[in-house]
């Protein structure tokens, strides 16, 4: 089949081999943008921001109350990607607190943690957190699941 389509292609002109290789390339492009969107896990792609904020860890309250400062890095519409220097755990409810940047409102957000790395910094080890948007009733169910563990 390829010796069939090179034999055709050598009796095409400089100009329309140039069109063609154009064509070919445009076209490789679209194919490897559309694999790389099928690798990606995300629903929605994530805008990138940098948004100072506080979270506590719904996991931590049992025993005491304590905000860490966080850092949002990107933030979509179902989720975000934050840096905190407390130590979290695939799955923890954590309690996002932040001031708007377009009009300084404050705005309150439940997250799941999906997916924690934990990364090297100067002052010690901080986690790279992607966490989902998660409603009172999950919130309210790890709770419970809280209370009830070793029971």
């Amino acid at each position: 089949m390829w010796r069939t389509i090179l034999a055709s292609l050598e009796s095409f002109s400089l100009e329309d081999l140039h069109q063609f290789k154009n064509r070919l390339e445009q076209l490789i492009q679209k194919k490897t943008r559309e694999r790389e969107d099928a690798l990606d896990n995300r629903t929605g792609h994530r805008a990138r921001v940098q948004i100072v904020g506080t979270a506590e860890i719904e996991r931590e309250k049992e025993f005491f109350y304590q905000t860490h400062k966080i850092t949002i890095l990107e933030m979509s519409a179902n989720g975000l990607l934050l840096m905190i220097p407390a130590a979290v755990i695939e799955n923890d409810i954590l309690a996002i607190t932040f001031r708007s940047p377009s009009t300084g409102e404050k705005k309150f957000i439940d997250c799941q943690a999906m997916r924690v790395q934990k990364i090297p910094a100067a002052g010690g080890v901080e986690y790279e957190v992607a966490a989902k948007a998660v409603d009172k009733q999950a919130v309210y169910a790890y709770r419970d699941m809280l209370k009830n563990r070793g029971k």
